[in-house]
């Protein structure tokens, strides 16, 4: 519940999925907030918004279909975007790219997914931590990409207690499947699960 939940991660542990189920808990409830996930690639932010759609139907929540739009980023460049909007709660969940201007005007819950590869992080941070301001939680996901990228800085900086109540979560490769994630890939994949 930490306003700053930084979590370093093994590849493909499905922590992108498990946000993705946060993120809806959060954009359906009732006096819920938007969520944007910022991404390093247009098929990861496509992925996200497919795994929000399909945790808005799992949990019976009335959501619009998978929409696409384009956003002006007030430079004059215009982005793709995927969006799920929640009807009942007046929220939306939308995936942006990794630009810092793209945060501007917005409110709500931000998840930058891959941070270590994203080509202007600081920016990225400096944009998001403007959110806290009003209550809203920043969640800042990734595996590391050596030790002299600002992720990484950021991890430490939390560690040594200098972003105040921040957390940071691990979930390394082998975590991820002493919890049960070959289970959920056999289960997945329709093949029979063995130790």
């Amino acid at each position: 519940d930490a306003q700053l939940k930084v979590a370093e991660k093994g590849r493909r542990v499905g922590l992108t999925w498990a946000e993705a189920a946060d993120d809806v808990l959060i954009a359906a409830s009732e006096g819920g907030s938007n969520a944007f996930y910022i991404s390093a690639t247009q098929d990861m932010a496509r992925e996200y918004i497919e795994a929000c759609a399909m945790w808005a139907r799992s949990f019976h929540y009335a959501a619009s279909q998978i929409g696409e739009g384009l956003y002006d980023d007030g430079e004059g460049r215009s982005i793709k975007t995927y969006e799920v909007n929640f009807p009942a709660s007046g929220r939306r969940i939308v995936a942006l790219s990794s630009r810092p201007t793209n945060l501007r005007g917005k409110q709500g819950v931000i998840v930058i997914d891959e941070a270590a590869f994203a080509p202007e992080l600081a920016g990225l941070l400096k944009a998001a931590m403007a959110m806290l301001l009003w209550g809203d939680k920043v969640r800042i996901i990734s595996t590391h990409d050596g030790a002299e990228n600002p992720f990484n800085q950021l991890v430490q900086e939390v560690r040594a207690g200098k972003r105040g109540k921040a957390t940071v979560h691990r979930i390394g490769f082998d975590d991820a499947v002493a919890d049960g994630l070959f289970q959920r890939v056999c289960l997945r994949r329709g093949r029979p699960w063995s130790q």
